[in-house]
């Protein structure tokens, strides 16, 4: 009778715990995170867009001029990136001519620029721009077409190509101006050399033996530049790495 009674208790329990768990009550809610890294590229001009030459005296056109840190860039990126320059135009614009004698063909390569970041891109093809004052190329000779680069463009930083055999990369890396100031500012030296007469005679010694037209008042008639006033659009292009 006690068997019996144990068993029946033990049974009575476990219906009990069986009755318990099913009767417990669970509610359950999800919460879905997502993350959206968009690339970021910024490329900030800290000083003014405007750069004015003035040449008043022989002395002006005998000794040009140069002007340091005439432009100042900031590259802000969360991915590879590379830099390039170039003239936005193969002529200089006469706004306004103070003579009747010389001529107003006048290509970007008469202004020189340097940067004051050495490019440390690896692609011998492209043409990288450092400290050393160099001739601008305007948009047919720097083989711009549609904005993209080519061979032929002037590389600040990064170059053309993104993977070359036995390097890594021919871009920049990612990161902020305020905390890679070596890599990711840069002040752009501009001068111009005119002699006289104004025919601009060292602007291309950077490109001696190129593939490049350095004639730079061809078809004018004379072979000197006519006084008067002129602009010319310069173009800081910042991409993903290409």
């Amino acid at each position: 009778m006690k068997g019996k009674f144990k068993f029946l208790l033990v049974a009575a329990l476990a219906a009990c715990s069986v009755l318990s768990a099913q009767t417990a009550l669970e509610d359950e809610e999800y919460s879905y995170v997502t993350m959206d890294l968009q690339g970021v590229l910024d490329l900030t001009m800290t000083t003014s867009p405007q750069v004015d030459f003035s040449f008043k005296t022989i002395q002006d056109y005998q000794n040009g001029i140069i002007k340091f840190n005439a432009v100042q860039l900031e590259v802000d990126a969360t991915v590879a990136w590379d830099l390039y320059v170039y003239a936005a135009a193969d002529l200089w614009t006469q706004v306004e001519s103070f003579s009747t004698n010389g001529a107003a063909n006048l290509p970007p390569e008469i202004l020189m620029i340097s940067s004051s970041v050495d490019n440390t891109g690896v692609d011998g093809a492209a043409i990288e721009v450092g400290p050393a004052l160099q001739s601008l190329r305007g948009t047919t000779n720097a083989g711009i077409v549609a904005g993209a680069p080519a061979a032929a463009t002037q590389f600040l930083a990064g170059n053309l190509g993104t993977v070359e055999a036995g390097v890594a990369t021919d871009a920049e890396a990612p990161g902020t101006a305020s905390g890679n100031p070596s890599t990711h500012k840069f002040r752009m030296n501009y001068a111009l050399y005119p002699g006289v007469p104004a025919t601009f005679n060292n602007h291309g010694e950077m490109y001696a033996g190129a593939a490049l037209d350095l004639s730079l008042l061809a078809g004018n008639t004379p072979d000197y530049a006519q006084a008067g006033y002129y602009y010319m659009e310069v173009v800081y292009s910042l991409v993903e790495d290409l």
